[in-house]
């Protein structure tokens, strides 16, 4: 990403929900968000890393928390809704916009990890205080909004490789299904 400077203060706000089900829906694998955050940070001072979170009681949720924890990320975790009528709603749009808001006087540059276009009006605002802003995303799970709106852009599916890590599981099963049958 070009304009890069040692100097620059970076704050990283990523998007689990979305990352997780970009990479999981295009790749068949999970987000390395390890690798997302050393591209993000590329260099430069990082100030703060935080990884937005729905907790839906999964089982391995906690390890996956965890492991969060412990590549860097602060955590920040709120449980799914599920209202009467079986809906469930789990974001943290507000609580990401609003954190980024409040960090911008200590930032220069503001990594949004998401492709929900939904954070345009942060982006304008963010660049009005006069930040740097940039995403992260996989191209075909992000807003074109989102990325014109935006000072830089990191399509992750160029080296999806490097940026997703595929389960075991997932990599069994779809090598089981490529073999030819014995019957």
């Amino acid at each position: 990403m070009s304009h890069q400077h040692q100097d620059q203060r970076v704050g990283v706000f990523i998007d689990v929900q979305n990352m997780y089900y970009s990479a999981r829906n295009l790749f068949g694998a999970r987000a390395n968000f390890a690798e997302i955050l050393t591209e993000a940070v590329g260099g430069r001072r990082l100030i703060r890393a935080i990884a937005y979170v729905i907790k839906a009681e999964a089982p391995e949720e906690a390890k996956f928390f965890e492991a969060l924890g412990k590549q860097g990320f602060e955590l920040k975790a709120k449980d799914l809704q599920v209202f009467a009528g079986g809906a469930k709603k789990g974001d943290w749009d507000v609580g990401l916009a609003i954190d980024a808001v409040s960090m911008a006087p200590k930032l220069d540059v503001v990594v949004l990890v998401t492709g929900d276009g939904d954070f345009v009006p942060l982006v304008q605002y963010l660049q009005f205080l006069g930040l740097r802003v940039e995403v992260m995303a996989f191209l075909a799970s992000v807003s074109q909004k989102l990325r014109e709106s935006v000072d830089g852009f990191v399509d992750l599916s160029v080296a999806h490789e490097r940026y997703t890590i595929r389960s075991k599981i997932a990599s069994q099963t779809r090598d089981r299904s490529r073999r030819p049958s014995r019957r």
